[in-house]
């Protein structure tokens, strides 16, 4: 029989600071994480701007002597799985389990390693380069380093699908414990942004482009002209219902369905047709049990490209003239492969709450969208909804997950106070 799965911790460290209650705060004020970036030099690209990280301090996270053997993105891994392990008042024992294990998406985990590693072979030979790097040009390293650190001896998988790495890591997590085959994963993503990674995206012209002093991302918004980058650690404790009670555990809320499909498409181009994207809609509905008429809130894979009216298409195919309120949070946190976990906490935290979050970056509706989306946080009496996300390349992965009333929010009190 079919296990159900419920996310009892988060562990959350994103534009926003650290912690998943700032972030929930930030996106139902309709708050904005993108600024200049400051780490490289951009003098000669279009884009200047990301939705970067704020105030994480590794060192607080990880002892000394293991910071320098590790890269920025398994450093961030490591302190998000300490947030969430913490949040979720999970005990391992000294001795470490086999019944939990980790599941973690990432579009740039060994690329700061890699870059650094081949530049220095390029320029001093094998002898000039850090043995110390070569460990980490491997894009599952920080998914086996939270399980070393930790004792995690359950299933240890890294996913790799671009934009849609953490949606794609949660749905395997929950599929394996729904089966029966380990008690709880670590699962979400973790994304940094990398010099020549956000430099390909520039000379590619994928990018938003600077315009006078603006330069932002507008999710289903007629003006849009390209997405964000960002980067975020947003990983959540997917555990069996049943060991989550007999710990005492109070769940966020609870994965439903899972549906992946991939879409026919050339080499990093987004899908033109939304087939693909509305069949993993419809399959996740399927898995969950659901109706179109259940779902109250639909959280898109929208970031401001030529994704966003190929989603909406596919959105319109599934929920037809049911106006479903629909919110994108690229205009808020860029695009990752951590958008997607990213995407299932802030459908947690605002419906519980009883908010549909605005759309940062959302202001003059596109037409030929003809999807429910607001620029203004709006009122919810629902829980239950649906994450897409969509990769660069075809993969499409939607998720059904029903938020547990947990949290109150200042906003939330306004909304129903009105």
């Amino acid at each position: 029989m079919r296990q159900r799965v419920v996310v009892t911790g988060i562990g959350c460290i994103s534009c926003f600071g650290i912690g998943h209650r700032s972030f929930a705060d930030a996106i139902t004020a309709g708050a904005s994480g993108i600024r200049p970036i400051s780490t490289f030099d951009t003098s000669r690209c279009r884009s200047h701007c990301a939705a970067t990280i704020d105030g994480f301090d590794p060192a607080a996270f990880i002892a000394p002597l293991k910071l320098r053997r590790i890269d920025a993105v398994g450093r961030l891994a490591l302190a998000c799985a300490r947030l969430l392990i913490d949040d979720a008042a999970l005990a391992i024992g000294s001795g470490g389990t086999d019944d939990v294990g980790v599941s973690l998406g990432t579009y740039t985990a060994g690329l700061d390693s890699t870059v650094e590693y081949l530049q220095g072979l390029t320029r001093y030979g094998p002898g000039g380069v850090p043995a110390l790097l070569f460990s980490n040009t491997v894009s599952n390293a920080p998914a086996s380093l939270c399980a070393i650190e930790h004792g995690l001896r359950g299933p240890n998988v890294t996913f790799n699908q671009r934009e849609a790495s953490s949606l794609a890591a949660l749905g395997y997590a929950a599929g394996i414990i729904g089966d029966g085959r380990v008690a709880a994963m670590l699962s979400g993503g973790t994304d940094r942004l990398e010099e020549t990674f956000f430099k390909v995206h520039d000379r590619f012209r994928a990018l938003s482009p600077m315009h006078g002093r603006e330069e932002v991302a507008r999710p289903f918004d007629r003006r849009r002209n390209g997405f964000v980058l960002g980067e975020a650690g947003v990983m959540l404790l997917l555990e069996r219902a049943d060991a989550a009670a007999r710990r005492g555990a109070r769940p966020y809320g609870e994965i439903l369905g899972i549906g992946m499909t991939a879409s026919a498409t050339r080499q990093n181009a987004w899908p033109a047709d939304p087939s693909g994207i509305a069949r993993a809609l419809r399959l996740a509905l399927v898995d969950a049990g659901t109706a179109p008429g259940d779902i109250d809130m639909v959280v898109a894979a929208a970031n401001g490209s030529r994704l966003d009216r190929i989603e909406a298409e596919a959105i319109c195919a599934v929920f037809g003239d049911r106006a479903v309120p629909v919110v994108s949070l690229k205009g808020a946190i860029g695009e990752s492969g951590a958008a997607g976990s990213a995407g299932v906490v802030a459908g947690l935290l605002t419906l519980a709450a009883g908010v549909v979050p605005p759309t940062a970056g959302f202001a003059e509706a596109d037409p030929s969208a003809g999807v429910n989306v607001s620029s203004e946080a709006r009122p919810s009496s629902g829980g239950t909804f649906v994450v897409n996300a969509v990769a660069s390349g075809g993969t499409n992965c939607t998720l059904v997950v029903r938020a547990a009333p947990r949290v109150t929010y200042a906003v939330a009190s306004r909304l129903h106070d009105a």
